[in-house]
């Protein structure tokens, strides 16, 4: 079984882009807190260590276009898909590999985006303001 829920905040505006063959598909990076204790997060925030994990998400179609148009820098969201991994080589040699979340399904959780979603577009299949 694949399968991945994740609530967390853009860490940048969405890049989308279209493939050759002229799909539509959005990436972002999600930040979400580790589960420290507050003493424990800051005793690690001291040290310089990480406090916070940032998946990188892929979206397709009209859920691409929709977060272009809702989600920014900081909105909250909510991300259920599937683990995807690969790799691919750079041009000095060297392997690179990669893990994205497949999103199929995306919810804006924070107020700003519940007001501007026109939820006359959506359906099950795509993204569903919360």
């Amino acid at each position: 079984m694949n399968n991945v829920s994740i609530i967390g905040r853009l860490t940048a505006d969405p890049d989308t882009k279209q493939t050759a063959s002229g799909f539509t598909f959005s990436r972002f990076s999600v930040a979400i807190d580790r589960p420290y204790s507050r003493s424990r997060k800051e005793e690690r925030e001291g040290d310089g260590k990480q406090t916070a994990d940032f998946p990188r998400v892929v979206v397709w179609g009209k859920q691409a276009e929709m977060a272009e148009r809702y989600l920014k820098k900081g909105r909250l969201v909510g991300v259920e898909g599937a683990i995807v991994t690969g790799s691919y080589d750079k041009e000095d040699g060297s392997r690179v590999f990669t893990t994205e979340i497949n999103a199929n399904r995306i919810r804006f959780l924070d107020k700003m985006a519940k007001v501007e979603a026109d939820t006359s577009v959506l359906n099950d299949e795509q993204v569903v303001p919360f």
